[in-house]
């Protein structure tokens, strides 16, 4: 049995020609202890699936079921409290008048009496994130970092059914966020589902075992991180995640049942596929690591417009002489910088045909 079953949810924002349909028909189904992250654009619908969920937004049409219990449904509203989830939001919601223990002490204390045991449960969740040492602080002595990990420490604390996050690392930098990734996965619980909301691929692919990828309030892809980089199954999805170029080609021969051999400009290439194309013409998607210097070989003639130094490699986008009018994202492990309006010949060296795609 799914932990959280979600089938056919639909909700609207409004009425007449002003309504919004923030979610047209959701489905998916998220195993006990499975970690599943919902990544979209704003407006896509993940923040509403996520309120959804936790109950703090009413569906119109479609079911919502907890551990086999229907919780939301046009006639059925189980409150919050009932549902037994909690939510780590982005703006933390502690209480400024209490000190980290008694914030995450807090939900344990809604139907019973501080204990011993209770007093235990909230040292080891502090400890799990590393603040057993300022659970006598107050927030405002915290940095944001700190705060963060005080709110997951309260949602651990009540051993909820499932964890629901929203963006709760948007206003982190760097540094912090990455530290705030470790702890979000040493949460992990074979007996707690974990939702997860951001815009940030990153976070998304680093932390979930499925992707839901989102758009317009509907589901484009749900997948695991590995098939969602590589065999995206449109070009909302090839775009949003990786940032792939997406291009038109032709197919000169079929290699198997799951390759072609694809041509653009008198250059051709190989590329995966899911099954063989129906038509010749077809878009196909490349990662932009996936380009390649193509010394005195063929390839595509590209012109770097602009130049990015990232650390270990050199990101240009530039356009090449078969598609004038098309910037390419191109990611190159080179020794010295491309010279800008400067040409190079490059090679493909992996690639994705769109699904049902016609060029």
């Amino acid at each position: 049995m799914a932990r959280i079953s979600i089938q056919n949810v639909a909700k609207k924002y409004g009425e007449g020609s002003g309504a919004h349909q923030a979610l047209a028909g959701v489905s998916m189904e998220i195993a006990d202890g499975e970690f599943v992250a919902l990544l979209g654009p704003s407006g896509s619908g993940k923040t509403t699936i996520l309120r959804a969920i936790a109950g703090l937004e009413k569906i119109d049409a479609g079911v919502i079921a907890i551990d086999g219990q229907v919780v939301s449904s046009p006639g059925l509203h189980v409150t919050p409290e009932e549902r037994k989830v909690a939510v780590v939001f982005q703006n933390h919601a502690l209480w400024p008048q209490m000190t980290v223990f008694d914030n995450v002490m807090f939900p344990l204390l809604v139907n019973a009496k501080r204990t011993g045991e209770l007093e235990l449960r909230v040292n080891e969740a502090l400890d799990s994130v590393e603040l057993e040492a300022l659970k006598h602080r107050y927030p405002d002595q915290l940095s944001g970092g700190q705060k963060q990990r005080v709110a997951l420490a309260r949602a651990m604390v009540g051993h909820p059914r499932a964890i629901l996050f929203d963006e709760p690392l948007a206003s982190l930098d760097v540094e912090l966020r990455r530290g705030m990734l470790r702890h979000i996965a040493r949460a992990r619980n074979p007996k707690i589902s974990i939702v997860y909301v951001t815009h940030n691929q990153e976070e998304a692919l680093a932390l979930a075992d499925r992707v839901a990828v989102l758009s317009e309030g509907r589901i484009e892809q749900l997948q695991t991180p590995m098939i969602l980089s590589q065999e995206p199954v449109s070009r909302m999805v090839a775009t949003f995640v990786g940032g792939r170029n997406i291009l038109p080609a032709t197919v000169v021969k079929t290699q198997g049942e799951h390759t072609v051999w694809l041509e653009l400009n008198g250059y051709e290439f190989v590329a995966r596929c899911q099954k063989q194309p129906a038509t010749a013409k077809v878009w196909v998607s490349i990662q932009p690591s996936a380009f390649e210097v193509a010394g005195q070989g063929k390839g595509l003639n590209v012109r770097a417009d602009y130049v990015f130094f990232q650390g270990d490699s050199y990101a240009m986008e530039g356009c090449c002489t078969a598609l004038p009018e098309t910037l390419l994202n191109i990611r190159l492990l080179l020794h010295e910088k491309p010279v800008v309006n400067g040409w190079k010949t490059l090679r493909i060296t992996d690639a994705w045909v769109l699904p049902e795609s016609r060029a």
